[in-house]
């Protein structure tokens, strides 16, 4: 767009759109009154793709940034905490309504840190819900369409960090760079991308101890040093943590893999407590079921491995996402609408 257009709505929902939905009755669970079917509540604007001839939008079609801001509050405080229905349900909501927030910040051309404020919680948000929805079917949530879209937005708080000067940002702005940055990293392990943007960013991000964690545990995992990565990880917080735990599945196999190479032998065993606790299993059986999947001999007692380079299937998928146990005890801990609105890390 050439001209930029500066909205001056203060409603969540624009009052066309309010209009139009609840003549329709296009309204959502979570915008009834009380739960009450089609019976108005507080109503938030939802996505609508851009389309030839359509006209182009208002003033007063669009929200202004403070109400901007109000919706991702709301949406990440009363929505998210919402227990009437099962998280994937929440989810599509905040999705869409977020999904609309973001277009109206490339409308109203926001500068970087406009733009950061509004798309820092939503970075937090897709990364949260990309853990906390990974066991569910693809009927209920979709990883493709999260990853992108989490990538999407992540990419676009770099640039913006990119175009700020490190010396002018606030303690604040910086430490919420720090976090953005280690998500970045952490979801995109072991791609030489994140890496050598690791490598360039300023010291004064990079000296941060959150960020120094995900930056070793990288390395580490360039190096093919899957014990120190796998150790780093149950040292990161909440919803890094979180990230982190979704390649572990792929850190198992190539763990497993190292050990099919380097113990393959008739006598050779490897104790069951200790690779349990090496790559991150609470329990025995959780071991067991990878090493039936990959073709791994155990013995009669359960309580040693045996290694053969030429039985261990290689053509085995990587196993499905799940939650961690180390994990879930970090999430137990935190109230997540300040994780999610940056209001404490």
């Amino acid at each position: 767009m050439s001209n930029s257009i500066t909205g001056t709505c203060d409603l969540l929902c624009p009052e066309v759109e309010a209009k139009l939905r609840i003549k329709e009755r296009l309204l959502h669970f979570y915008e009834w009154k009380n739960g009450e079917k089609n019976v108005p509540g507080k109503l938030v604007k939802s996505f609508a793709r851009s389309a030839a001839g359509v006209r182009a939008p208002r003033a007063k079609d669009l929200r202004t940034e403070r109400c901007l801001q109000k919706t991702v509050e709301y949406l990440l405080k009363d929505i998210i905490l919402d227990k009437r229905r099962p998280y994937n349900f929440a989810y599509d909501f905040i999705f869409d309504r977020l999904r609309a927030v973001r277009q109206e910040v490339v409308m109203q051309q926001y500068n970087e840190r406009q733009t950061l404020k509004l798309l820092e919680p939503m970075v937090m948000f897709l990364a949260y819900s990309r853990y906390r929805l990974c066991e569910d079917q693809i009927d209920n949530f979709d990883t493709k369409i999260c990853n992108q879209h989490l990538q999407e937005c992540l990419k676009r708080a770099l640039c913006c960090y990119d175009d700020i000067n490190v010396n002018s940002m606030k303690l604040n702005e910086l430490r919420k760079r720090n976090f953005v940055e280690a998500i970045y990293l952490l979801f995109n392990l072991g791609t030489i991308d994140a890496l050598n943007r690791a490598l360039s960013i300023p010291q004064e991000v990079r000296k941060s101890e959150t960020f120094d964690l995900a930056y070793k545990i990288a390395i580490s995992y360039h190096q093919g040093n899957f014990y120190r990565v796998l150790s780093g990880i149950q040292k990161l917080p909440h919803i890094l943590s979180a990230i982190a735990a979704l390649k572990l599945q792929i850190l198992r196999r190539k763990v497993y893999l190292v050990f099919a190479h380097a113990y393959t032998s008739r006598q050779l065993v490897v104790p069951a407590i200790f690779l349990s606790k090496l790559v991150i299993h609470e329990h025995i059986d959780d071991l067991l079921a990878d090493c039936k999947y990959y073709n791994i001999h155990v013995s009669e007692d359960k309580a040693s491995m045996h290694f053969l380079k030429s039985d261990f299937n290689l053509n085995a998928a990587v196993l499905k996402e799940r939650h961690e146990g180390f994990v879930e005890k970090e999430i137990d801990k935190i109230y997540l609408p300040e994780i999610l609105l940056l209001k404490c890390l």
